[in-house]
């Protein structure tokens, strides 16, 4: 009970923002110029001020990258295997793997913070740091890969996806500028600071706000397997990663984090630009979301039991 209510704060501020989204408050087109804010402003400034006072001699960081992107690997070969079996077509398959794969960055953040406060947001910022380029890189290469038009430069297409993500950009930036040891930054790390204060809260009202209700009537079996991939699959291997390697307590609590929130909201931009089934992803996004409210909390205690 105690971690349900920790927990649920959160998710009343996704369905906070649904409801505002469904009134129409504060006018219409409101919630999609967060999104914007959000991505392009807001979330940059806050992986901005974590990555740049991340720890990187942390000998615990190699660990952390083979743990989450193992967890990635092996959740897209689950999903391709069952979409191989069950002949799902092309389309569907790359919305079913980011599906699968992506996490709610925003989500993470929110729950390390509440539930973990500042040490467990440097986690989660640095697990950030780890997938979400490889996340990126591997979506696009695959997308193109699948049902890509002839002619596209694969390189080209990656580099231009990667180089216009401003969350990528980010940590690149954060990251640079923390090796080169010239953090903190003179009035731009009070600004990221302050901006990274807003973020959240912000966020998951946003997050909310986009969520599909309508959209449930259409699941298929499709859904279920890569959500068995998104709350299973990457959960139970980034368990038995932080078993095997040895990671324990608040590290390994952060890194499960992220196999038990819900797939990205921005999956959908993606499928729509890259040839995905776009349909498909925005229910699987909308029905994550709402399944988030039992699977989380319930993940996390288990998990905390069985890590002590």
């Amino acid at each position: 009970m105690t971690l349900f209510t920790a927990i649920l704060p959160v998710f009343l501020l996704l369905i906070f923002g649904a409801f505002l989204q469904r009134w129409r408050f504060p006018f219409d087109g409101f919630w999609q110029g967060v999104d914007k804010l959000v991505y392009w402003c807001l979330f940059p400034a806050l992986l901005f001020s974590k990555t740049s006072v991340i720890d990187f001699s942390n000998p615990l960081l190699g660990e952390y990258a083979i743990t989450l992107i193992g967890a990635m690997g092996v959740t897209a070969v689950f999903v391709f295997g069952v979409a191989k079996l069950t002949g799902t077509p092309n389309p569907t398959t790359t919305s079913m793997l980011q599906a699968g794969i992506r996490f709610n960055s925003f989500i993470t953040l929110a729950l390390a913070e509440r539930l973990y406060g500042a040490e467990g947001l440097v986690y989660a910022a640095l697990g950030a740091a780890v997938l979400i380029p490889s996340v990126n890189v591997f979506l696009v290469v695959c997308l193109v890969l699948m049902h890509g038009k002839e002619g596209q430069s694969i390189p080209k297409l990656v580099s231009k996806e990667l180089l216009r993500n401003p969350l990528i950009m980010s940590i690149a930036l954060g990251i640079s500028m923390n090796l080169l040891g010239l953090t903190p930054v003179p009035i731009l790390s009070d600004m990221t600071h302050m901006l990274s204060q807003a973020t959240l809260p912000l966020v998951l009202l946003a997050v909310g706000a986009s969520v599909r209700l309508t959209s449930i009537r259409s699941v298929g079996a499709t859904f279920w397997w890569s959500t068995c991939g998104r709350f299973v699959v990457f959960p139970a291997f980034v368990l038995a990663a932080c078993y095997t390697l040895n990671i324990s307590g608040l590290a390994a609590s952060v890194a499960l984090l992220f196999g038990v929130v819900p797939t990205a909201t921005s999956a959908y931009a993606l499928a729509k630009q890259l040839g995905g089934d776009a349909d498909n992803m925005a229910v699987f996004i909308t029905l994550q979301t709402g399944m988030s409210l039992i699977t989380v909390p319930l993940s996390i205690a288990l998990a905390q039991y069985w890590l002590g």
